[in-house]
């Protein structure tokens, strides 16, 4: 096996709460909301790298115009539904009452505010229609289980991450062209319902650090988030290699993605009906740990083929279930072939590709599908990466080494 490290272009924002003192301060709302006024600040459930400077930013300069604001979940079926849950969440991203300075309000509950269309109505978490204004936080990328115009970002907060389970829940039954469709209608019947007063919409690069931050009026939600997920679609990370035997994730969690391992980067979706990526093509993915920061949540596992029984132990199969059956895409949730340890679990994944000479076998080991600046590689892949501009190769070859049955490099 080799050392790699990948250097992938792209923007950095140096000062993350400077930059969202100068767009949040061109606001409109300014001038029209009164001081005194409730302003419900939502934030999801995912690791955004400045969520904790961004969000805190955001509170004082409420509180420095005298707005009474707090902090409100807006993550749908994650947390397992249900306030504590979603407290539980936003903690293991820095977010508490004593980091940001104001209350956390969280409610599992949603009530029907309208329909789109007969069969699709509009939920709303309640503690969202008893405040004067609404603002969101939100990164925008490209979606794990369906491409549009709209993916990720605020528009997808407002229809799904707002609507709690009951909302999360009505909108995946749709399957990904009804999440493509709804999301956007679903979006602008709050936004014109709701007094939704702005958005702070972050795009991270390859290195899930801060590239843009823009502050977007309720009405340019659909278009700028048009331009920034394209923009989020050429900065995201990929891996060096189109064909791969093996793809070894030592780790995979909701913190990471909201599939546990991002489909983008292991070019598979296991969505009934929806054809899967042309590349990469990975034959197999041995997946060995579930990161704290997931809370349990192993919503995904069904993306790898192997696992090992440490993953396993650690799983809240209750809140797996129902993040997946959320989602109606159960496939993911289907419990690999898992092993005792790291080492038995590669040794069954490599038997089972059927080939002979291992010098031959194309194996790649990274760390979790956000985090791919560095990578391991088996000694196939050498030649080719070689060849690829902006991968490293660093120090000599040495072999895959365990302890106590635990992967080393």
């Amino acid at each position: 096996m080799y050392r790699g490290v990948l250097e992938f272009p792209g923007p950095v924002v140096q000062d993350a709460p400077a930059r969202v003192w100068e767009v949040f301060s061109k606001a409109a709302f300014w001038n029209r909301i009164q001081s005194g006024a409730s302003i419900a600040v939502a934030v999801g459930s995912r690791g955004i790298s400045d969520i904790v400077p961004v969000l805190r930013t955001v509170i004082n300069m409420l509180k420095d115009k005298g707005y009474r604001p707090f902090v409100i979940p807006a993550m749908g079926s994650h947390g397992g539904g249900t306030a504590e849950g979603q407290r539980k969440v936003l903690a293991g991203l820095g977010i508490t009452e004593e980091t940001v300075g104001v209350p956390i309000k969280a409610s599992g509950e949603a009530v029907i505010i309208g329909h789109v269309a007969p069969e699709v109505p509009v939920y709303c978490n309640r503690l969202a229609l008893d405040c004067d204004g609404i603002i969101l936080i939100n990164r925008v990328k490209p979606h794990t289980s369906f491409h549009g115009p709209i993916e990720s970002g605020l528009m997808k907060m407002l229809a799904v991450g707002l609507g709690n389970p009951q909302g999360a829940d009505t909108l995946h039954k749709f399957g990904p062209s009804g999440l493509r469709k709804n999301i956007p209608l679903v979006a602008d019947h709050i936004i014109r319902k709701l007094p939704v007063l702005f958005g702070i919409a972050i795009v991270e690069n390859a290195y899930d650090k801060t590239a843009l931050i823009e502050g977007l009026e309720p009405q340019e939600f659909y278009e700028k988030e048009k331009e920034l997920l394209e923009k989020a679609r050429s900065l995201m990370p990929r891996l060096p290699f189109q064909d791969i035997d093996l793809l070894v994730v030592r780790e995979m969690g909701k913190c990471f993605s909201g599939t546990g391992m991002d489909t983008n980067i292991i070019g598979r979706l296991r969505i009934q009906g929806e054809k899967e990526p042309e590349h990469p093509r990975i034959k197999r993915i041995a997946v060995l740990d579930l990161a704290e920061g997931s809370e349990g949540n192993a919503a995904g596992i069904g993306l790898a083929d192997f696992t090992t029984d440490r993953l396993l132990a650690k799983v809240d199969w209750e809140a797996t279930y129902l993040n997946v059956l959320t989602t109606t895409f159960t496939q993911r949730a289907m419990i690999p072939m898992h092993f005792p340890t790291d080492e038995i679990t590669i040794k069954k994944a490599l038997d089972s590709l059927g080939v002979w000479n291992p010098e031959d076998v194309r194996i790649v080991v990274i760390k979790n599908t956000l985090e791919l600046k560095e990578i391991a590689f088996s000694s196939a892949l050498l030649a080719e990466a070689r060849q690829i501009p902006y991968l490293t190769v660093y120090g000599e070859g040495r072999a895959l080494s365990f302890t106590n049955g635990k992967l080393e490099i």
